[in-house]
């Protein structure tokens, strides 16, 4: 058992996920895209929220996005109606709705991104963000972590202002 479990723990080590976002070239578009991983940002029973951050660069132009996705775990699809931050208003817009989506188990999901300016996504790789997100069944309390948006900054060469978030 213990020989099994020292040819089997190395192997498990080499195949773990990274922290590490890769900056990626889409040929059909021409665009650069910087896409973290996934994060939990809210967990409440069979509820949960995800977000990860994107950067895109084409053209000399560079846009910043918040992505979502609000899974439910009984049946009753996610409807986010509102999203503010310090009690204001965000952009947030719904791209879509899924009957099926698996992560862990199966939900039902509402997936949408939040548009971000160079300067609120520098503030939430300082501070991070929380999010208070009102759906017509059940509201939200999302804590976004600063390193999300710091590691898209580093890895897309644009840190300059942001400091290093505390592990």
């Amino acid at each position: 058992m213990l020989v099994r479990l020292a040819f089997i723990f190395p192997l498990l080590i080499a195949c773990s996920p990274s922290d590490r976002l890769q900056r990626s070239y889409m040929h059909e578009t021409g665009v650069w895209q910087i896409v973290s991983r996934d994060t939990e940002v809210f967990r409440d029973r069979d509820v949960h929220v995800l977000a990860r951050t994107i950067i895109l660069e084409s053209g000399g132009e560079t846009r910043y996005y918040l992505s979502l996705s609000f899974l439910h775990g009984r049946g009753a699809r996610p409807q986010i109606t509102i999203v503010t931050q310090n009690g204001d208003l965000m952009p947030y817009e719904m791209h879509d709705r899924l009957r099926t989506f698996c992560i862990d188990h199966c939900h039902s999901a509402e997936v949408g991104q939040i548009p971000l300016t160079i300067t609120q996504f520098r503030m939430a790789a300082n501070e991070g963000m929380t999010l208070k997100v009102a759906g017509k069944r059940r509201d939200y309390l999302a804590q976004i972590p600063s390193r999300l948006f710091y590691s898209a900054l580093q890895t897309a060469n644009l840190l300059e202002p942001a400091t290093k978030p505390l592990p």
